[in-house]
């Protein structure tokens, strides 16, 4: 954006705004160059109003803080949201360890649809949207996803032997989900077994607590 803008400022605007020679602007690129090599410095650059305070409101380190409970026991998962990071207002995300052949259970999400970046292993995950329709999705890394709200899904570990590692962002103030599994549980036992055609004793059994990511 910046490059492609400067590109096509004259450069005599260019030398005005900044106050420096034309000639600086000469190897500016013409397109945007997206990923490009450069080096990194430890370089603090403070604003004219002095430096920025109040450093803990703009900074959340997620792995300084213990990680959400996954009574499931099939890996591990961060939180960041308006709960624990009360500047981020419209968005929110987690970042999730899951365990080779875990589970991130069955649920759908009330308040905003599921942005998904995968960083490392295989998943696979069948979304649901509502009259009979849906889809099976595999993803490795390097994947994005997009899940509706309220689409009701999962997300499977199928390697026997690496974890699988991914971000969940949602245009939301907080992270929300609504488990399947729990829904049923506190649901009256008799009505679900009615609705699935299975024994009520079934029911009764299922966990009335999330389970998150299941081992």
């Amino acid at each position: 954006m910046i490059t492609d803008w400067v590109a096509r400022t004259p450069k005599s605007v260019l030398a005005k705004n900044f106050g420096v020679n034309e000639s600086v602007f000469n190897t500016v690129p013409t397109a945007f160059p997206y990923i490009l090599n450069s080096t990194v410095t430890n370089d603090t650059v403070t604003g004219g109003a002095g430096p920025l305070t109040g450093n803990s409101s703009y900074v959340y380190r997620t792995f300084q803080h213990a990680p959400e409970p996954a009574p499931g026991n099939g890996g591990t998962w961060w939180k960041i949201d308006s709960t624990n990071f009360p500047i981020a207002k419209t968005l929110a995300a987690t970042y999730v360890i899951l365990n080779p052949g875990g589970l991130r259970e069955l649920h759908w999400h009330p308040n905003a649809e599921e942005w998904l970046y995968f960083h490392s292993g295989y998943g696979r995950s069948t979304v649901f949207i509502g009259n009979g329709n849906s889809r099976t999705f595999d993803f490795q890394a390097g994947d994005t996803a997009v899940f509706p709200d309220n689409s009701g899904h999962y997300i499977e570990n199928v390697s026997d032997s690496e974890d699988l590692v991914y971000i969940e962002v949602y245009k939301s103030d907080r992270v929300a989900d609504i488990p399947l599994t729990q829904w049923l549980a506190l649901t009256p036992s008799d009505i679900a077994a009615a609705v699935l055609k299975i024994p009520i004793s079934v029911v009764e059994q299922l966990k009335k607590d999330k389970q998150v990511l299941i081992a």
